[in-house]
Parts: C-alpha cells; structure tokens; sequence
C-alpha cells in the first residue's frame, strides 16, 4: 500500500515540479515586461505585479510539499531520527489540518472581492492556502508511513 502511495506522490511531484517550472518561466517574463514598461516606457500596470506576486506565494506551498519529502533530521540516530519523524509530521499534520479548514473559510469570504489589477476573485490566491496544506498533509502521511515500515521492519537503520 505505501508503495503505491509514494508511485502516487512521485506522479504529483512530477506535475508540481512541471507547475513550478512554467509558474517561474511566467513569473520572468512578467516582471521583465513590468520593468521594461516602468523604465523605458515610463509606464505601469497593476496586474503584472499582482501576478507575478499570485504565482510567487503559490509557489512557495507547492515547493514546501515537495521540500517536505526530502529534509532528513542527520543530526540524530536513525532509530531516535525515526520517532522523532513521526511525531514531529503527526504534530505538522494537525497544524495542516486547521491551516486547510481556516484557509478554505477565508477563500469563501474572500470570494466576492476582486484583486485589483488582475480583477479575479481574492479566493484565487488565497486557494494557494488549503492547496499547500493539502499537497503537505498527503506528503506527511508517507513520511510517516516509511518512518512506521522502517521501525517494524527492524532493519539496519543507517544515517543516509
């Protein structure tokens, strides 16, 4: 079972690393265009920015869940590095937990008011929120699972 849930998570990773990929590319080219239009144009716009910044935010809790499946704790024994894992990514998955139902209330509040420049529903980046959250929590139950396997297996326990 968790080996088909970590098959899964390697596809989603996959389509995260793709999302961030073309997120940066745009992030790029937009801020370069809103540069050129400020310096050699002496003109601006706000939607530029607004997205550039939008697509930055959503970034950051993508890439936490894909940062979250490759920090390891070297500092501890491996047997002690385990428990720790599992307890600190239980305690993680509950602060998720609140941050996903929270940050969905405040996409629903936020969903009559428009972003000024890009005139979308403020929900639009306010969903970053629960889709960080979510992509982290399904992320933190491999972590445990692997960390669970590693300590009922007994096998050698190396510092990797």
């Amino acid at each position: 079972m968790l080996k088909k849930y970590t098959k899964f998570l390697d596809g989603l990773e996959s389509v995260e690393k793709a999302f961030l990929m073309v997120t940066a590319a745009i992030m790029v080219i937009v801020i370069v265009y809103q540069v050129v239009l400020r310096y050699v144009f002496s003109a601006s716009n706000a939607w530029s920015e607004e997205l550039a910044r939008y697509l930055f935010i959503y970034d950051v809790f993508i890439a936490a869940a894909i940062a979250l499946r490759d920090v390891f704790l070297n500092l501890l024994k491996p047997r002690a590095k385990c428990i720790y894992t599992i307890v600190v990514t239980i305690l993680g998955i509950l602060f998720l937990c609140v941050l996903f139902v929270y940050s969905i209330s405040l996409c629903q509040i936020t969903a009559a008011n428009m972003t000024p420049g890009l005139q979308v529903s403020m929900a639009v980046p306010y969903a970053c929120i629960p889709l960080g959250a979510f992509l982290m929590i399904l992320t933190s139950i491999e972590v445990i699972g692997k960390n669970v396997e590693k300590l009922k297996s007994g096998e050698e326990m190396t510092n990797e």
